[in-house]
């Protein structure tokens, strides 16, 4: 039933995409912003942090529970009830194409050779974070990519591997709650909320990120993404995704992220000692083509997935 849900929830995603707009959204903005007012808005420091470790409680565990409530009471009662459940849930949480939209218009601007139009792009999916007036091409490319290979993470591969989870359903509400909640509480500019729920999603997305990273090195090239994950993670100050960039990047055979001046220290050493030559960097400056290559590459890991859920699938029945 899995298998099904995934599939159908991904053929609705495709043809009818939740948006920034779309009302699920805007309900889970809402509640997250009432939970962060509620436990951190009452002193000028903001919440205290045992305050900020149960506004994550409220603000993850409570929908989780009721969504995983309403899984049961559907299972036990009739469970086609269940699959349609699991149907609608995987439909508003998943977002492959709140990432790859976006992806999408910066590729087909540098397709046409439009750098201004790639800027815009780049820096409407980015925000107000991002100065885009100065980037080169190649800058656009690299950014795009990095976010396209995060954003593959936390809207689909990190989803899928929590629907797994025996919760079901409610595995995706809770990771997707504590994904929106890191980065929209990092906004509000306070510390314990920002940390706890930080914390919390790292947590969440420990195991997920070190499987992405795994299926990259499996569907990529395979030697450059391990050497990138155990030398090449220093570049990025996050370190969830520096696993998934890290890999991402090695797969695609292109070089990501801050360029290093020297290389990891035991790796070095290593190499000294057999007499090979340092090496700080791998892979090429990215173009036009990785892009391509960027999607071909999430794709054939999540068909990867999808035909593991199938086998698992009849392996079942027919057992």
């Amino acid at each position: 039933m899995t298998f099904f849900s995934i599939l159908f929830a991904l053929i609705a995603e495709q043809y009818r995409p939740v948006t920034a707009n779309h009302w699920i959204r805007r309900v889970s903005a809402r509640w997250l912003d009432w939970v962060a007012g509620e436990f951190g808005g009452k002193t000028e420091a903001g919440a205290s942090p045992i305050g900020a470790r149960l506004a994550c409680m409220v603000a993850f565990i409570l929908p989780t529970f009721f969504v995983f409530v309403v899984y049961v009471s559907c299972m036990l009662t009739y469970p086609i009830l269940g699959f349609l459940w699991n149907i609608l849930i995987a439909y508003l949480f998943f977002g492959f194409r709140q990432f790859s939209h976006s992806f999408t218009a910066v590729h087909e601007a540098i397709e046409n050779h439009d750098l201004p139009a790639a800027r815009l792009a780049l820096g409407q999916w980015y925000g107000a974070d991002l100065d885009v007036s100065d980037l080169t091409e190649t800058e656009v490319i690299t950014l795009a990519l990095e976010r396209a290979i995060i954003g593959s993470q936390h809207h689909v591969f990190g989803v899928l591997f929590w629907f797994l989870m025996p919760i079901g359903p409610a595995g995706i509400v809770l990771y997707r709650l504590a994904d929106t909640a890191s980065m929209r509480w990092s906004e509000r500019g306070d510390f314990n909320l920002s940390e706890s729920s930080r914390h919390f999603f790292y947590v969440l997305d420990w195991i997920p990120s070190r499987i992405t990273a795994m299926g990259f090195a499996i569907v990529g090239n395979f030697e450059d993404a391990v050497y990138s994950w155990r030398h090449l993670t220093q570049k990025w100050s996050d370190p969830l995704s520096a696993v998934i960039l890290a890999s991402g990047s090695g797969a695609l055979g292109v070089r990501l992220g801050e360029p290093l001046t020297e290389p990891d220290s035991d790796e070095a050493l290593r190499m000294a000692e057999a007499g090979e030559p340092l090496i700080y960097e791998i892979g090429l400056e990215p173009t036009e083509r990785t892009m391509r290559s960027a999607v071909g590459l999430v794709w054939r890991l999540v068909i990867v997935w999808m035909a593991l859920l199938l086998m698992l699938t009849i392996a079942l029945w027919l057992g």
